[in-house]
Parts: C-alpha cells; structure tokens; sequence
C-alpha cells in the first residue's frame, strides 16, 4: 500500500477542513487535506445560506450582539454549551471572517445606498447574494485559495480507519480512493477531524450523501469521548415533494430585508408556526418549529411525513424575488412562491452532540486527533462557527505538534489488516456460507436507515430506542456478514462505497441510541414521551460515552456557568421556548 507522509491530515472538505488546511500552512506546517466528495462541493457548508450579523462594524448594535449570543446559547444549544467560546467565536467572526471574505470576494447583497442587506430581526444575518446560496461561493473562494498555496488535496477518498501507535497516540490514517480503487496510507503528526454534523442517519437528510457519520464512527473506534450525540436537529419546512428535494428549505426563519419569516399550517389551514409572533428574538428557532409540529401530530393535523403547509405569500413579492432563491423551486411545481402553500415535511438536520473536544483548543480525549467543525460536540451551526474552529484547531496543532512521526510496529500491522477488511467489503468475501441469498450493501444501508427512523424519530421512547437496538444488533449479526456489492469492479464502486458506509453507519446509530437512553429529560428537539420535561438540575451537561470493545461507558459534565442561564430547574417540555 502507497504511504503517505505529512505534518498534518485533515478529514473533510468543507468550512472547517478548508480553513483548517489554509491556517497550518500559513503556519508553516505541511498539511495534506482528504474529502470524501469534492472539495468545497458536497457536505453540508454548500448547504448554508446566510451567515450571522453581530457586529458593529457591519452596522449592528449592542443589543443585536447580544442578540445573537442569547441566540446560541438558548435557541440553538439549550445551553448545552461552554458561553466562553460562543463570546470567542464572536469576537473573531467580527474581526477577521468578514473583513477577510469581502476581501476574497463573497460580496454580501447590498441595498441601493451601499450598506448590507440584513434581516430586520434582533439576530441580523445576511447573504451573498441569495437566501440559500452564501455557502457555495463561499467554499468556492476557499478551493481556490487551496489550490493557489498547493496544498495537497486528496479528493473523493474515503478513510476508512484511524491509525495508533502502541502509545494510543493518532498517528496517521488509511483511505480508499474510490474513483481509482486504491487504498492508500498516511503518515501524519496529527489529524484533524472535520468531516460535518448533517449525519444521514435516517432516509432524509439535510447534507449529501456522503455524511454517514464517517468522523463519529472513525474517533469513536480509536477510543474518543462522543458528547450529547442524542441532539438531533431537524427542519420542519423542506419540500415533501419530489421526494429527492431532500433539502429545498422553505425557510421559517427571518429572511434578508424584512422582519418577516414564512407561515406553517396544518392540514385545517391554521398558521401554528410564524417566527414573528413565535420567537421573534431567535434566528433559526428550530426547536420551538419541532415542538410546534409535533403538537399538530399528537392533535392529528399534520404528519411529519407531511400533510401540512408553507407559504411566503404574506412576504412583499419585492423581498422574496431580489433575495429568495426558492421562486425557481416554485415555479418548477407549477407554485407561485408569492402566492401559494407548498407541502412540507421533516428532514434529518445538523447534530448537535459529537465528538467530545476543549472547545478552546479542539483537541479530543485521544493525543494526536484534534476536531473541528460540526462533527464536535461543543457548538451546533452556523458557517462563520465552523471555520472559526478551523483556524483554532490549526493553532492548537501547531502549538503542540510533536518533533517526529510516531508510527510504528503496531500502526504497520493495523495498515495491512484494514488492507484485508476494506478488500473483503469489495469481493463480498464476507458471505457465510449459510446458503441466504447475498444483499446489496444499499438493500442494508436503507434497512438501517428505517430502523433508525422508528427508534429514533420526532417522537422517542425508551422502549422504542431499545427496540431499535435490538433491530441493529440483528442486521450487524444476519445482514451485514451478507453484504455483496454486486460488481466487484474497483473503479468507482459506489457499493463498495455503501459497503464502507453501513459500518460507519450502523456504530454511529447504535451509540446515538445507547446515548439518547442516558439522557432522560427532553430538551430542544430531543423529545421523550417517557421523560416529558426539561431537567435543568440533572441535565444542562455532557452526556459523555465511549465505547470498551462491544461495551459503552458513560459519564456526565457540567457546563461551565454563563452569563445567560435557563432561569427555571425543570419544566414541562411544550412549556419551554426554546
């Protein structure tokens, strides 16, 4: 197997891989960077369409400032965060992203006088140049500066394995580059983690298909900490229809040039969600959207496969056609977006648990293996965020990046075995010989997907995680020894690829599980028929698990105390806000 050596690797292609890469080598480091998709073309960073407005200097206040931390804290992590880094993040997103990307070239939209055009909203946010397309030219810029500094990028790999020497130290990787059907080692100081947190766990899944929770399952395999990996984040208002506009997002957020966000109905016509009068203090409540809609399905007026609806037509039309890209997504289903209802229905968002890391140096309970991004457990979304984690986590290698390569014997033996297993996933080496017909690895993937959705829908119980345990233990037994791909082709192989994913797949469920039935309250969107209340006394901590073999241990942490706190113990969970 060709090795590969370098200072640096870092896993994953988007906010936070990219700027990861760029900041190690403006450190003097030699980075090398591997994306399982395209580099600054798939994942979820193409996928965000706006970026937080806090900043005075971008004709924000002190109460827009405050605003938006308020926003995080309570809205987006209910309060399942260490305030100190979101205070952090902020200062450098007002100080050096945005002057930085209007420098390279991500020109904001504009009103006619010049200044950026905002939501009118506490929480200000703009885009560049519609609402729903800032992250692709954004990660368009950040390939190009990639490119201009010749950094290596090692694009649609897949790695398959995380490697350690007999210090428990990470010290490099194994990948499988698809597209040729080699696999390929690397030699690395450190790793860097930043492989995303829109886990396709289920059918419906914001991100592309690449995220199958690849980063999760490779650190939860060397032996690292997974936090809070239960909070899950869902859209209420994407597209039911076609079944593959599996992220055209109606957004029931403030849109750009307005305080006015669009309207969810149930099936009787009646508005249930409108941020303006709902949460009119959040940017992207979507929490309080899932609570909403889950009281329609326990009421029988909506489902969340649908039946209910989403409009923008009490939005001025001028608003909608100069700053929302959705009117072609209209047109193409014969809807006039400042006229017409479109039926929604739920999909599988950002997640907010991770891998466990210090949020001020990224570094993860495993030496050697650093995160950033979504794929860590100690922020959920936004962009400017993730590539704020980028940089830190390139500053914190830097800082304590050892003088050598520390492979050795037993990272050369692990080489040759995960050579033996990747192989045996391609050739379906793995049938038992039991006479059962061989499955595709995408019949078992999606098999894993509808068991998760069950277990761990909307709507969770113990009972139902349990059973949905139970369920993957008998496709890990019967179904995944079955796989065959059923060409054997090296090239571009996308059932091998599958065949690689139901692993990563199905460890990533099972300890999502196993965590989610630790937590026993219900907070954000996690929500527990079994333990119907918030529990600020036992829960506002990590849900800290890592894996003993076939076993899990489990610990809690409390969050270090902030200036904004829940103001209540326990509460009823439809109660809560937020």
């Amino acid at each position: 197997m060709r090795v590969i050596q370098c200072d640096v690797v870092v896993v994953g292609g988007g906010g936070a891989g990219t700027y990861a890469a760029l900041r190690l080598h403006d450190l003097g480091l030699k980075p090398m960077l591997i994306s399982k998709g395209l580099v600054g073309k798939s994942g979820a960073s193409i996928m965000a369409g706006a970026v937080i407005v806090g900043s005075k200097m971008l004709g924000g206040t002190d109460q827009n400032a405050a605003a938006s931390l308020e926003f995080f804290a309570k809205y987006y992590s209910h309060f399942l965060v260490d305030q100190s880094y979101l205070a952090a993040a902020g200062h450098w997103i007002e100080n050096t992203f945005y002057p930085e990307m209007e420098s390279l070239g991500l020109l904001f939209s504009r009103e006619a006088d010049g200044q950026i055009a905002m939501s009118h909203s506490p929480v200000r946010w703009a885009v560049a140049p519609m609402q729903g397309q800032t992250g692709i030219l954004l990660m368009d810029i950040r390939r190009k500066q990639l490119q201009a500094r010749g950094i290596p990028m090692h694009e649609e790999c897949v790695v398959t394995a995380l490697l350690r020497n007999a210090n428990g130290e990470v010290c490099g990787l194994t990948a499988l580059d698809y597209v040729h059907g080699e696999m390929f080692a690397v030699h690395a100081k450190a790793v860097v983690m930043a492989t995303g947190h829109a886990d396709r766990l289920v059918r419906r899944s914001t991100g592309t298909r690449e995220q199958t929770g690849d980063g999760i399952a490779l650190a939860l395999r060397a032996g690292a900490e997974m936090s809070n990996l239960e909070m899950q984040f869902w859209h209420i208002s994407d597209f039911a229809n076609p079944p593959t506009w599996q992220r055209l997002h109606v957004y029931p957020n403030p849109l750009v040039g307005t305080d006015q966000s669009s309207r969810v109905y149930n099936a009787q016509g009646e508005c249930f969600f409108e941020q303006a009068r709902d949460a009119p203090a959040a940017l992207a409540p979507y929490s309080l959207q899932v609570k909403r809609l889950t009281q329609q399905v326990l009421a029988g007026k909506a489902r969340f496969s649908g039946g209910y609806y989403t409009s923008y037509s009490h939005i001025d039309a001028d608003v909608l056609r100069r700053y929302q890209y959705a009117g072609s997504a209209f047109e193409k289903l014969g809807l006039d977006i400042t006229r017409d209802k479109v039926e929604a229905r739920t999909t599988m968002h950002y997640r907010q648990g991770g891998i466990e890391s210090d949020p001020h140096s990224m570094r993860t309970s495993v030496d050697g293996l650093w995160v950033a991004g979504g794929v860590g457990a100690h922020v959920t979304g936004s962009l400017a965020v993730a590539i704020y984690d980028g940089g830190l986590a390139a500053e914190s290698v830097a800082g304590g990046l050892p003088d050598r390569h520390r492979h050795d014997d037993l990272t050369e033996q692990q080489i040759r075995a995960e050579e033996q297993r990747v192989e045996a996933l391609r050739t379906g080496a793995g049938a038992d010989g039991s006479g059962q017909q061989p499955l595709a690895p995408m019949h078992v993937k999606t098999g894993i997907w509808d068991a998760m959705g069950e277990a761990y829908g909307l709507i969770k119980s113990g009972d139902a995680m349990r059973e949905g345990l139970a369920r993957l233990a008998v496709f890990r037994e019967r179904e995944l020894p079955r796989m065959t791909p059923p060409s054997a082709s090296r090239r571009f192989n996308t059932a091998w690829l599958d065949a690689l994913d139901v692993h990563n797949l199905i460890d990533v469920c099972e300890v999502t599980l196993q965590s989610a039935l630790k937590r026993e309250e219900s907070r954000g969107t996690f929500y527990r028929t079994d333990f119907p209340y918030v529990d600020n006394t036992e829960w506002q901590c990590k849900n800290i698990v890592a894996r003993d073999g076939s076993d899990y241990r489990f610990r809690k942490e409390r969050y270090p105390a902030g200036g904004i706190a829940p103001g209540f113990d326990r509460q009823e969970y439809f109660s809560v806000p937020w």
